[in-house]
């Protein structure tokens, strides 16, 4: 049984837009059981206006529920998490010339993944920088 995958927004916006690593996207999706979080849907909102694509936040909703694609709730322990994760990239940050920028959508993400124990797609590679125990990340691009 294919194992449960977490969609960043960065993964969602390839998807939809059909930009750089979409196809790998499209196979995670249709591999299995395909997830993301209320903030990652809301980043993707706000990354599809920015690039002026013209997709209303409608469509980009019907796309994903035909791609079967779920949205999670957050839970209190996803919170407390979320916090534990920023705390580990802020240390990492300051003992490391490779900075990690890390979003409140991003460690929020991270902390469904490892609730769930799904692989958490997105796309790069900067969080494998940080020792995240119970956490899989993989990238798509």
């Amino acid at each position: 049984m294919p194992r449960t995958s977490l969609l960043d927004a960065s993964a969602l916006v390839a998807l939809i837009l059909r930009e750089n690593g979409w196809r790998t996207v499209d196979a995670i999706v249709e591999s299995g059981l395909a997830l993301t979080t209320p903030n990652a849907l809301a980043e993707t909102f706000e990354i599809c206006r920015h690039k002026k694509t013209g997709i209303s936040q409608d469509e980009i909703r019907q796309l994903l529920n035909l791609k079967n694609v779920q949205v999670v709730p957050l839970v209190e322990e996803d919170v407390v998490e979320a916090g534990f994760i920023y705390k580990k990239a802020a240390e990492h940050n300051s003992k490391s010339q490779a900075q990690i920028h890390i979003s409140l959508a991003d460690v929020t993400l991270l902390a469904v993944g490892k609730r769930l124990d799904a692989i958490v797609v997105f796309s790069d590679n900067t969080w494998e920088l940080i020792d995240l125990p119970g956490i899989e990340v993989r990238p798509f691009r």
